[in-house]
């Protein structure tokens, strides 16, 4: 992790929300003691130069939270990722009011600090892919490539936000994510998919493809469209259901 928080820049790992995150990871500071350490951090007075307090401000920082959280969680093996999880799930519960109005601080497209989790679905949507780098792995190299496992990391600190989230639509709820992108690669490579669970195909990893699985994943797509009741989702759904039953048909 230290080599790849160096791509951060010296000036940014000097930004106290990132400073924030790292100990939370590499030291025994909890979850709790985080959360209040960057609540203490809006409220230390201005110094001279400074700019005066301001929603621009309040987005900065919130943006610096959610990009230092979405980029350490990358670099974060899933089962390292319990003390970030729960450093989020304790964030936001927290509603931060703004002296000025007397009201919730509102940022980005009004969403409240911190309830909303502002911009934590705009980072990760730019976040969700991978740049994906050509070439041939030899059996002595590191595989996963580490972008595979950056992207990896990335897709289970959203699964453990929603896992954790206390009810359906709550704003660590990414549900939606994962189901659309499942339906994706079975519109698009449905067939593909369908072959490698025929064949039981491996592709070096002993969790293999074969048609058990395959099943799974049907019925967790008939699962899903039971409970995704927006038009546009279902039909996504029938679309993946329909090119998988074809797929098969076809190859048949």
């Amino acid at each position: 992790m230290e080599t790849c928080l160096e791509e951060f820049g010296s000036e940014l790992l000097e930004r106290l929300e990132v400073q924030v995150l790292v100990e939370l990871q590499k030291t025994d500071v909890s979850p709790t003691a985080a959360v209040q350490r960057l609540l203490q951090a809006r409220e230390i007075p201005p110094q001279k130069g400074d700019e005066p307090p301001s929603s621009k401000n309040a987005g900065n920082h919130a943006w610096f939270t959610i990009f230092s959280l979405v980029e350490l969680a990358s670099l974060t093996p899933a089962a390292q990722q319990v003390k970030l999880i729960e450093f989020v799930a304790q964030l936001q519960k927290i509603p931060v009011i703004d002296p000025a109005t007397e009201q919730q601080l509102i940022v980005a497209d009004d969403l409240n600090v911190w309830t909303d989790l502002p911009y934590r679905r705009i980072y990760l949507a730019d976040r969700s892919g991978f740049r994906n780098v050509k070439g041939n792995y030899t059996e002595a190299e590191e595989y996963p490539p580490a972008e595979v496992q950056e992207w990896e990391n990335r897709n289970a600190f959203m699964a453990q936000l929603t896992a954790a989230a206390v009810e359906l639509g709550h704003p660590m709820d990414f549900s939606l994510y994962g189901l659309r992108a499942a339906c994706i690669w079975f519109i698009h490579a449905g067939a593909r998919m369908w072959e490698n669970c025929q064949a039981r195909q491996g592709l070096g990893d002993p969790r293999y493809f074969d048609l058990p699985r395959l099943r799974r994943w049907e019925e967790g797509l008939r699962t899903a469209q039971r409970e995704f009741t927006r038009e546009s989702t279902q039909e996504l759904i029938q679309k993946a259901l329909t090119e998988l039953w074809g797929a098969q048909s076809r190859i048949h």
